[in-house]
């Protein structure tokens, strides 16, 4: 596509783009592509808007600024530094539940748990109701940039955010009364331009958190040791030298971005590689396709822990460039240490049976049961 259909339409996807160069133009351009998708393929849904009213993914400025600056103070480069020791902890307190096993399914033994449970704990809520976040979030997935069907919007998809709506709501008044030390605290008493956040607002804002600061921190975990597996050499050279392993993360972000497309909505007539583009129209954005794209990275089919991966969109660019992307890189980087210092071998159990999400939502096992020694 990259070489012969550089932007090219279909009814599904709308005009699609492949390159690097294109999909930065759109991603630094929020005044002519909109992030408020959802309007094109769903009716109104009052469960769904209330959430919606304070996510960050589908807002665009002026009440974007708004809501990121609210947000913004807890994912500072300090504040996160500071979560080291708390992820720490919480990575060894799940290898010591696996003393003695020999084979364990990665996902749900460590790649899962662990961030959720991290940003559980940052922003107040009880880690013990994991089992619950995990089937809001299987509900949330379902929101795809295709139209759900009513049935399944009304049977399935709408009483999991009702549900997780007045959860985070219930939350949220609970710290307005007692104030504890933990981010929904600051997120229940901010104030920004003057003005405290409203409840809408703060659902869209926590539900964001636990749900988006979990998944690429999973993806990531999963698709290191997969890849790892695919190449000893790498795992090896990373064994031997642990100052390679946040280039090696950069790098699978490039190779292997959680998540594979991102989608605007046209708010004006344009153009892109000649082609008019109309107002209200869907633009898709390929940037797993970017990220291997020839004209930015060389040879970038091969995973090269050495690259220089400057410029990857794996979390996206411009005013949308991932908050949460400093406590993925921390609990990645975390994560496959205490692996590496616990394990000296840790296979991927083929026979077993490796299992994948569904690309088009995430790129990441679901399933990806592993041998351990040493």
């Amino acid at each position: 596509m990259q070489g012969q259909h550089a932007i090219h339409h279909d009814d599904e996807y709308g005009w699609q783009l492949f390159r690097h160069a294109d999909i930065t133009r759109v991603l630094t351009d929020p005044k002519t592509f909109s992030s408020d998708t959802v309007r094109l393929f769903n009716e109104p849904q009052p469960d769904l808007d209330l959430f919606l009213t304070g996510n960050l993914v589908t807002n665009d400025p002026p009440h974007h600024r708004r809501l990121r600056r609210a947000v913004n103070q807890s994912f500072t480069p300090r504040a996160v530094a500071g979560l080291a020791e708390r992820i720490t902890r919480t990575t060894e307190s799940l290898l010591d539940g696996l003393s003695g096993a020999d084979t364990f399914d990665l996902i749900d033994a460590v790649a899962y748990p662990l961030p959720i449970i991290v940003v559980a704990e940052m922003l107040g809520l009880p880690p013990e109701d994991v089992p619950m976040y995990r089937a809001w979030g299987d509900a949330l997935g379902a929101l795809d940039a295709a139209t759900v069907p009513p049935k399944v919007m009304e049977s399935e998809v709408a009483p999991a955010i009702r549900e997780m709506n007045e959860y985070i709501l219930g939350h949220v008044h609970r710290r307005r009364q007692n104030p504890a030390d933990d981010m929904l605290t600051g997120l229940a008493h901010a104030v920004v331009d003057d003005e405290p956040l409203r409840d809408a607002d703060l659902i869209g804002l926590v539900g964001l958190t636990l749900f988006a600061g979990h998944a690429a921190s999973m993806a990531m975990i999963g698709n290191a040791i997969l890849t790892f597996d695919r190449h000893p050499e790498a795992l090896a050279a990373v064994r031997t030298d642990r100052g390679l392993l946040p280039g090696a993360i950069e790098e699978l972000m490039r190779l292997y971005p959680p998540f594979s497309r991102m989608a605007r909505v046209t708010t004006t007539e344009t153009e892109i590689r000649g082609q008019r583009i109309g107002k209200d129209e869907l633009v898709t954005l390929w940037v797993g396709a970017a990220n291997r794209d020839t004209e930015r990275f060389t040879d970038p089919d091969r995973f090269d822990i050495h690259r220089d991966t400057g410029g990857h969109i794996a979390f996206g660019q411009g005013i949308h460039f991932c908050l949460g992307a400093p406590l993925a890189r921390l609990e990645v980087g975390i994560a496959l240490n205490a692996l590496f210092d616990r394990y000296d071998d840790i296979a991927v159990d083929h026979a077993a049976g490796v299992e994948f999400e569904n690309p088009m939502q995430i790129i990441c096992p679901r399933r990806l049961p592993v041998r351990v020694s040493g």
